[in-house]
């Protein structure tokens, strides 16, 4: 396993896209205007982040299978992915039915869109329903890569997604004009493509047939039906927990847009969601490094050089952040007014500033988030999330009420640095208890 080189995919998965963003935006922007915008910053929520709909099977997963490709157990993952994807498919379908359902109280009532906008943004969000279910499965695709060690393919689909996000607006407004559900069409067809792509990237896995060689499984054979059903009990029994903060998740790190938009109006939506997204963005460091530890953390039998690699990597990490964060709250301004405008960076500066703050915490957070998970502790991490998302709820209500775009950036900076004391303490507990036994 090169854990430098699954990070270097990861880092190009995510980062290679911001070239997109930083070409396309600015001309996005002007184009829709401000309400439009936060609009599709919503659809790209619903499009592109709310792994919510793959209630924790992708992580299962890249879990699963790094511990049966570690055993040797190839013959066994194919059960496993078909199970995943399966699980991925319906809880998709589950998430699609739901949205569409909500779209036209999130479109009329709920977010303060004005009516002109109104009735484009309901077939907006009624179109990116429908793409939660490829979103799912890519999702579960990722996974499984992850866990076989495939992050080069795994990234290559990660870029693509990433091009498309920022270009495929621009596009949509260039042949059919600033309307909205083109957009969300075209990005919902961009996840189908990258659905279909991955599957032809597992083929090997996904249709070979064992029924014909049966799997053995603790010294007995069990045809394909039964170590699917089987598998499908696996995953469960790993994934009610990441299921669980799944849900609970993106609703801390996203959900915080529609109650904003929702209390101060989608037309200064852009203000929050503009660096929410730029710092979400640079969080792909800690994200690429931690998606290549969590196989690592998984497999490693030593207890002690488990320890030794969780702290080198968290300090590592602290270093990252402190640096990266520094430079965000040195060139914002700058950097918003060159790209945008200065009206805006004046604007978006303290925004960016609060949240910045809370970035750091939330990017150092994700070690002993992903050792945790890595040691099948998702219970502890679903059972944090459900005691923040309770106190977010209470204090993003009260902040955001009484100090508006601002006091919605606190309380988000609130709960990061909660989940991060959290995360940490237990992790280091759980390290402590490991290395006794």
């Amino acid at each position: 396993m090169s854990l430098k080189r699954n990070t270097i995919w990861n880092l190009l998965g995510n980062g290679l896209p911001l070239i997109a963003a930083a070409a396309f935006t600015p001309y996005t922007l002007r184009q829709l205007g401000n309400e439009a915008f936060g609009v599709l910053t919503l659809i790209w929520g619903l499009i592109g982040y709310f792994s919510l709909f793959d209630f924790g099977t992708g992580r299962a997963l890249t879990y699963e299978i790094s511990k049966l490709r570690s055993a040797g157990q190839f013959l066994a993952i194919p059960s496993v992915l078909k199970a995943g994807l399966l699980l991925t498919a319906a809880t998709g379908m589950l998430g699609t039915l739901i949205m569409i359902v909500l779209a036209p109280h999130l479109a009329q009532n709920w977010l303060k869109i004005s009516l002109p906008l109104q009735h484009d943004a309901q077939i907006a969000f009624e179109i990116a329903a429908l793409g939660v279910i490829p979103s799912a499965i890519t999702s579960g695709l990722r996974g499984a890569m992850e866990g076989l060690e495939r992050f080069r393919a795994s990234n290559l689909n990660k870029i693509f997604l990433g091009f498309c996000m920022f270009t495929l607006p621009a596009l949509a407004i260039v042949l059919h004009g600033p309307r909205l559900w083109p957009i969300a069409l075209y990005l919902a067809m961009a996840r189908l493509l990258v659905v279909i792509g991955g599957a032809l990237q597992l083929h090997k896995y996904l249709f070979t047939k064992t029924t014909n060689e049966p799997i053995r499984e603790n010294g007995s054979q069990t045809s394909e039906a039964n170590a699917l059903s089987q598998r499908l009990r696996s995953l469960l029994s790993f994934g009610f927990w990441v299921t669980v903060s799944s849900i609970i998740s993106p609703l801390m790190v996203f959900g915080d847009r529609f109650f904003v938009s929702a209390m101060v109006g989608a037309d200064k939506l852009s203000v929050y969601a503009i660096p929410q997204e730029a710092l979400m963005r640079m969080l792909l460091v800690p994200i690429a490094i931690c998606g290549a530890l969590l196989p690592l953390f998984a497999t490693l039998a030593d207890q002690q050089a488990l320890k030794n690699s969780y702290r080198q990597n968290y300090r590592r990490m602290t270093f990252i952040m402190l640096g990266l964060c520094t430079a965000v709250a040195l060139f914002a301004y700058p950097g918003f007014s060159l790209w945008l405008s200065p009206e805006f960076a004046s604007k978006a500066l303290p925004i960016t500033l609060i949240l910045a703050a809370g970035t750091f915490f939330n990017g150092i957070a994700l070690v002993p988030h992903t050792l945790l998970h890595a040691q099948g502790q998702t219970k502890i991490t679903a059972q944090f999330h459900f005691i923040e998302l309770l106190l977010y709820i209470a204090v993003l209500y009260f902040l955001a009420t009484w100090f508006g775009l601002a006091g919605a950036a606190f309380a988000w900076t609130f709960r990061v640095i909660l989940d991060w004391i959290l995360l940490h303490v237990t992790a280091q507990r759980h390290l402590k208890n490991q290395t006794a036994h």
